[in-house]
C-alpha cells in the first residue's frame, strides 16, 4: 500500500477512534454538568447542548410491519422493481484484532449498502 492519501485516511481515522473513546468515557460527567446548566454549555462562539432521545419497543404488530417493509423493500431491490435514486460512496473501517477499537456501522436511513462484505 503506497498511496499517501490512504495511509493518512488510516491515521486520521485511528486518531477519531481513540478520541470518541475518550469523548464515550466523558459523557455522562459531562451530561450531569450540563443538566446543572439548564442544558447548555457556551465557549468560544460554540454551544455544547444536552438532548436527550428515546427509544421505543414497539408492540409485535409494530414489530411484524417493519419485517413485512423491509422485506418487500428486498424483494422489490431483487426484482428491478426498486429503482436507485442516488449512489454515494461511504468508507468504512474496521479493526482486526481482539479487543481492538471497533466502529459501529451508522444507519444512514434510507441508505442501503450495495455489498454485505463486512
Amino acid at each position: 500500500m503506497n498511496s499517501k492519501e490512504i495511509m493518512r485516511y488510516f491515521e486520521l481515522r485511528k486518531q477519531l477512534f481513540e478520541i470518541e473513546a475518550q469523548l464515550e468515557v466523558l459523557k455522562p460527567t459531562v451530561a450531569d454538568q450540563l443538566r446543572q446548566m439548564n442544558n447548555v454549555a457556551r465557549l468560544d462562539g460554540y454551544d455544547l447542548r444536552l438532548s436527550t432521545y428515546t427509544a421505543y419497543e414497539y408492540s409485535p404488530r409494530v414489530t411484524d410491519m417493519q419485517q413485512t417493509l423491509n422485506e418487500t423493500k428486498r424483494k422489490e431491490r431483487e426484482e428491478g422493481v426498486a429503482k436507485i435514486k442516488e449512489r454515494r460512496d461511504m468508507l468504512v473501517l474496521k479493526a482486526h484484532r481482539e479487543g481492538g477499537v471497533r466502529e459501529e456501522p451508522e444507519a444512514y436511513g434510507e441508505w442501503e449498502a450495495d455489498d454485505s462484505a463486512f
